[in-house]
C-alpha cells in the first residue's frame, strides 16, 4: 500500500471515529448537542436511536474493513467485523428511513434522505449476498458503496456549515441541499473507484 492510500485510509479512520463517537454522544452525554437538535430527537427517541446509534457503530467499525492487514492476517476478525457490520448498516437504514419521514422543513429533504436509507439498505444486502455466494471481487465492490454512504454522516457535517457560512444559506436551505449532496457525490466517487484499473486486477485476482 502507497503513502496516498495509507494517508487517505488514515484520514478516512480518523474522521469516521470522530463523527461515529460524537454521534454517539448524543445519547451518552447530556451536554452534547445543540438544545434544538436534541429536542427534535427526544420528539421522536426511538427512531433517531435507530439511526443514530447501529449508524455510529458502523461508521467506527466500516473503515477497518479497507485495511490490508485485517482481511489478510486476521480473516476471521474481518468477517465478524462485516457481519457486524452489515448488521448496523441494515439496522441504522431502517432507522434513517423512518427518520426521513420527520426531517425538517420540505418534502425534498424528506425524499433525499429517504433515498440515501434505501440505497444504504440495497448496498448492504448486496454485499453480504455476494460474499454468501463466495463472489468476493463482487463483495469489495459492494462493500466500497456501501461505506461510501455510510460516510455520508462524515459529508453532511462538512457540508452543512459550508453551505451556512460561506454561501449564507439558512439551516432549512442548507439542509435540503445536503440531504442529496452529502451521499451522491460520495457513490459518484466510489463508482469512478470501482471502475479504475488497478482495482480490477486486484478483484480479478481475488
Amino acid at each position: 500500500m502507497g503513502w496516498f492510500r495509507i494517508t487517505a485510509w488514515s484520514v478516512m479512520v480518523l474522521l469516521a471515529f470522530a463523527i461515529g463517537i460524537y454521534a454517539l454522544g448524543y445519547f451518552l452525554i447530556p451536554e452534547m448537542g445543540g438544545a434544538d437538535f436534541k429536542a427534535r430527537f427526544e420528539a421522536i427517541p426511538w427512531q433517531a436511536r435507530l439511526h443514530i446509534i447501529p449508524g455510529g457503530l458502523a461508521l467506527i467499525l466500516g473503515a477497518w474493513q479497507f485495511h490490508g492487514g485485517l482481511r489478510s492476517r486476521w480473516t476471521n476478525i474481518h468477517r465478524y467485523f462485516g457481519r457486524a457490520y452489515v448488521i448496523f448498516v441494515l439496522t441504522g437504514a431502517v432507522g434513517g428511513l423512518l427518520l426521513a419521514w420527520y426531517a425538517p422543513h420540505s418534502p425534498a429533504t424528506r425524499l433525499g434522505f429517504a433515498s440515501l436509507a434505501v440505497v444504504w439498505f440495497y448496498s448492504g444486502v448486496m454485499a453480504y449476498l455476494a460474499i454468501r455466494t463466495g463472489n468476493v471481487p463482487l463483495h469489495r465492490q459492494w462493500m466500497i458503496r456501501s461505506y461510501a454512504l455510510t460516510l455520508a454522516a462524515v459529508t453532511l457535517r462538512f457540508q452543512l456549515p459550508l453551505y451556512q457560512g460561506v454561501l449564507w444559506m439558512s439551516f432549512y436551505e442548507a439542509y435540503s441541499i445536503v440531504a442529496w449532496f452529502c451521499w451522491i457525490p460520495n457513490l459518484l466517487i466510489a463508482e469512478w473507484f470501482i471502475n479504475q484499473t488497478p482495482l480490477r486486477k486486484t478483484a480479478s485476482a481475488g
